[in-house]
């Protein structure tokens, strides 16, 4: 199933406007989507401004997506969304904003959850690459790092780091300048805030 098929499954059942979670979407009989599947779905409409999180972890259409799913709206192939072109804007489709789009819809959340959300085959070395990402976003104050780590099967492990996203700041994940060390937020200008990492 296309990811635009997806995305417009998701939509028409969340059209009787009640906020929902992931679990209940995931145990929901009448969707038979991976929760991967739901995460990518979620993120997209997000992007698209059709979804928003009402409560943590809980998730109901905007008066746009209630519009959209009322009109019977089908997701175009490719779901192209509009991004206004200003210097080092973010990509649509990077693996940052897919595994940004995964950290908007989560609680609370590991590296590992992350890489399974928006990891693609034709990545390279996702674990890596998010591992920094997550590194400066904690830095540039937009995750917190929880107490309590999750579980790990392997012996004599402390088990792993989890993340929650504290600064949701809109659709479009931060961009980080290695040349300048700052984070560029596009959500909040057009040329993107700029934000120092400590």
């Amino acid at each position: 199933m296309t990811k635009s098929l997806i995305s417009t499954q998701l939509l028409h059942h969340l059209k009787g406007g009640e906020c929902q979670t992931l679990d209940m979407l995931d145990s929901d009989v009448r969707l038979s989507l991976s929760r991967r599947q739901f995460i990518e779905a979620a993120g997209f409409l997000t992007m698209k401004g059709y979804l928003e999180r009402v409560e943590r972890g809980c998730y109901q259409l905007t008066q746009s997506g209630r519009k959209a799913a009322d009109e019977g709206l089908v997701i175009p192939i490719g779901g192209g969304t509009r991004v206004q072109k200003h210097r080092r804007s973010p990509r649509r489709n990077s693996l940052r904003q897919r595994a940004w789009n995964a950290m908007k819809i989560s609680g609370a959340f590991t590296l590992s959850d992350i890489v399974l959300a928006a990891a693609q085959p034709t990545d390279k070395q996702p674990e890596s690459n998010l591992q920094r990402y997550l590194r400066v976003l904690f830095q540039a104050g937009y995750l917190t790092i929880l107490p309590v780590k999750a579980r790990s099967t392997k012996p004599h492990s402390n088990g792993f780091r989890r993340f929650r996203l504290i600064r949701d700041t809109g659709p479009l994940a931060p961009v980080w300048s290695q040349q300048k060390s700052l984070m560029l937020d596009f959500n909040l200008t057009h040329d993107g805030e700029v934000t120092p990492c400590k």
